[in-house]
């Protein structure tokens, strides 16, 4: 997943992309960072595994197949499947990734009109399988054998719309509203392999990376700062505050006692306590001196 960091109108500095913005004084030129990040999905712990930068004049895509590539190289079993988002429905790169390997579930919007078109007629004539999970109502079609322009192999499609009921704040009063999303999906892995229920999972598992990772470091691990505007000094910093974040993980939930729990009873709060630490033992390590004139 790709995203943007560090916006600034004061200057462009190295590796950093930019876009114009209109306002009343015309048109004004904002600069900013781009990443692509991937995470394993399906853990006890949110683990970052890597980042690429994303090159100005180049796309999301064009990172990512570099991470792709370096993962394969660095962790050639450790994963079997690339969840990723709708930018990345096209046949180069899925070519590339089935050429590596590895089977890919991608969300299917209009990027693919011809390939929903395809399976809206099929779907049209079989009846859904209908879930009950969590409180919503899950209607499910699920075929395979698709074909699709630049696509070297057979794609499965699933389709799913998800009904439930929320509650809202509307003129001072708590009140109940249906709301419907429509999903679509398109993968490699054929139906024989994959339950329609696991794909469906494993679908929705791709915002794990923007919730768990990008908003929750962005927001309480400071990834939102940048201390050094050099492209490499980023990379860097990014990929120690991964480490970093991997530890802290594996402490809280594998080695943090059940009575330190009850006190230190989230990850944030874990990091506080980690941080105050390195406060106290630098205090220790400062001398404190008596009197006007200098030790």
């Amino acid at each position: 997943m790709g995203m943007n960091f560090f916006p600034t109108k004061k200057r462009k500095w190295p590796g950093f992309c930019e876009r114009k913005h209109k306002t009343v004084n015309g048109e004004e030129s904002e600069y900013y960072y781009r990443m692509t990040a991937c995470n394993l999905l399906n853990t006890q712990i949110d683990l970052p595994l890597d980042i690429e930068p994303i090159l100005p004049g180049e796309n999301e895509v064009a990172s990512a197949k570099r991470i792709v590539e370096r993962l394969c190289d660095n962790y050639t079993r450790f994963f079997d499947v690339i969840v990723a988002d709708a930018l990345y429905m096209e046949g180069p790169f899925i070519n590339f990734c089935v050429g590596r390997g590895k089977d890919v579930i991608i969300v299917l919007k209009n990027n693919y009109p011809s390939l929903i078109a395809d399976a809206r007629g099929l779907f049209s004539q079989a009846e859904p399988d209908i879930w009950h999970i969590d409180g919503r109502t899950i209607q499910v079609w699920d075929l395979d054998g698709f074909t699709a322009d630049t696509v070297d192999v057979p794609l499965r499609v699933l389709h799913a719309v998800e009904t439930y009921t929320e509650k809202v704040e509307k003129y001072g009063q708590i009140v109940e509203r249906e709301v419907t999303n429509s999903w679509w999906w398109a993968t490699t892995i054929p139906k024989l392999r994959l339950t329609a229920k696991d794909l469906w999972k494993l679908g929705h598992s791709r915002w794990q990376i923007e919730n768990n990772i990008f908003n929750t470091l962005s927001q309480h691990w400071s990834l939102n700062h940048c201390y050094k505007h050099d492209p490499a000094a980023i990379v860097n910093f990014t990929l120690c505050l991964f480490i970093a974040f991997t530890l802290a993980q594996c402490f809280y939930k594998r080695n943090l006692k059940p009575q330190m729990r009850k006190i230190i009873n989230s990850l944030i709060a874990l990091a506080n306590q980690l941080y105050a630490g390195l406060g106290v033992e630098s205090a220790k390590e400062t001398p404190i001196h008596s009197g006007a004139g200098p030790p």
